[in-house]
């Protein structure tokens, strides 16, 4: 039964996904080319830098012979307006060939939704809205004009969670309908600037309300209501990629034994293919590596369709005698399965212990670390900029600093914090910026398939 309910919310989101999917003779979404430089702006939900990671540790591994550059533009606490004040930098000077757009958690004004809100709060909340749609196409405007009229890919805001039952005061009724009401606004820039729009909010709410009817306290987004954790970030990838179309191949290879020939080899070649003492082997190298996904509950892939949909690396052997057979590849142990099993067909991607697997994971380490010394320098300059926009002090005069830190009265403040954060670890910014360059060059260099032997033996009782 516990199988049945998971299918059928697989199937219910891959359906309503499907139905948000733009429209291809308005704006199709395209995979990223060769070459491209891909800019993500948004707040902080971007700023972790984590959706994108997965987007291209997923490029990495599919398309090891194609350089995608991804640059992480979001910045913690930051709006539609504020994202003008650093566009240029973090933008335009980027040169980019894309450029994904996701604001809204902090336009929405999240502190005007409370529990029966006075004319006054809900005043401010339209006027919120109104400020978000202005700002939003102002830099869309600037974005068009002056980045060299890059590709636009508008994200809609991720949910609120105000229907998750939890142990802390941190709920604002009636914010996640705010953002659905800025989704609204991003559909519409998207249909008037002919760009796709990938919808976020109506699939992780439906996923959020579906789930909760069993568990109140379960939730796709996070303990603060508003930042996804792991499962968020994955439905996020896979919503990413399922609207470019991503492809779910890795590599298919079908062989039939009593033949002795490969019948299909998808992005991958086969040779050496032998008979071996009532089972077989074959060296194998594909054009590809699995997709890796790890830091998720098993769970999570039952609701959310990525191996099915993004990481398919199938085996099938057929016209083997009836009995069990081990499978090896190079000399690791990957499994034994049923002639019936082998059949139908195995996806290889499902098993973390193949060498594939383990070099893709490889990959997606380098990538991460990537990913973490680029957010750690993106967030020092964002402390930087606040201090000489808001505060209206010169951070590299250290007397200015300290005396900036100490006015504090709650030195445990989120700015106090930030601010010593800052002053403890600027000196180390450019290493921060070296290193994410190292690491994607690592990630880059980790990537190239190479050639493996499969050994098909049968198991003797």
């Amino acid at each position: 039964m516990k199988l049945l309910i998971s299918l059928t919310l697989s199937l219910l989101v891959t359906a309503m996904v499907n139905a948000q999917q733009p429209v291809p003779d308005k704006a199709p979404l395209e995979l990223f080319a060769d070459g491209e430089t891909v800019c993500f702006i948004g707040d902080s939900i971007t700023a972790g830098g984590y959706v994108q990671t997965l987007v291209s540790d997923y490029y990495l591994t599919r398309f090891p012979d194609r350089t995608v550059k991804f640059v992480n533009a979001g910045r913690s606490g930051d709006s539609a307006n504020g994202s003008l004040n650093r566009l240029k930098e973090d933008v335009i000077d980027k040169n980019p060939t894309s450029v994904a757009i996701m604001f809204g958690m902090n336009d929405v004004g999240r502190g005007n939704y409370v529990s029966d809100p006075d004319e006054a709060r809900i005043a401010r909340q339209k006027a919120s809205l109104t400020r978000y749609e202005e700002k939003m196409g102002e830099l869309v405007a600037r974005i068009r004009s002056e980045a060299g009229n890059p590709k636009l890919i508008f994200q809609t805001p991720s949910p609120f969670d105000e229907t998750v039952q939890l142990d802390r005061d941190n709920n604002q009724p009636g914010c996640n309908e705010g953002l659905a009401n800025c989704a609204k606004i991003v559909r519409a820039l998207a249909k008037a600037n002919g760009a796709p729009v990938i919808d976020y909010h109506v699939p992780m709410t439906t996923l959020n309300l579906e789930q909760q009817k069993k568990d109140p306290t379960w939730t796709i987004v996070g303990q603060d209501r508003i930042h996804p954790g792991n499962p968020g970030r994955l439905m996020m990838a896979w919503l990413f990629l399922k609207a470019q179309g991503a492809p779910a191949l890795v590599s298919k290879t079908v062989i039939d034994a009593a033949a002795g020939k490969t019948t299909a080899a998808d992005n991958v070649k086969v040779t050496s293919l032998k008979s071996n003492a009532g089972g077989l082997s074959f060296t194998s190298i594909e054009s590809a590596l699995p997709f890796p996904v790890s830091g998720v509950d098993p769970e999570i892939l039952a609701l959310i369709p990525v191996e099915q949909d993004l990481n398919q690396q199938t085996l099938t052997v057929k016209g083997l005698s009836d009995g069990t057979y081990e499978l090896k590849i190079d000399e690791t142990v990957i499994g034994k399965f049923d002639a019936k099993e082998l059949a139908k067909g195995i996806n290889l991607a499902q098993f973390k212990t193949t060498p594939q697997y383990q070099q893709a994971a490889r990959v997606s380490k380098f990538n991460s670390q990537r990913r973490n010394a680029e957010a750690q320098a993106c967030s020092l300059m964002n402390s930087r900029r606040w201090m000489q926009s808001y505060y209206k002090i010169d951070p590299d005069d250290p007397t200015a600093l300290q005396k900036h830190i100490d006015h504090f009265e709650d030195q445990k403040s989120y700015s106090a914090v930030m601010a010593k954060r800052y002053q403890r670890e600027w000196p180390n910014y450019q290493k921060l910026r070296q290193e994410a360059i190292e690491q994607e060059k690592a990630a880059e260099g980790a990537r190239q398939p190479t050639a493996h032997t499969f050994t098909l033996s049968p198991v003797t009782r």
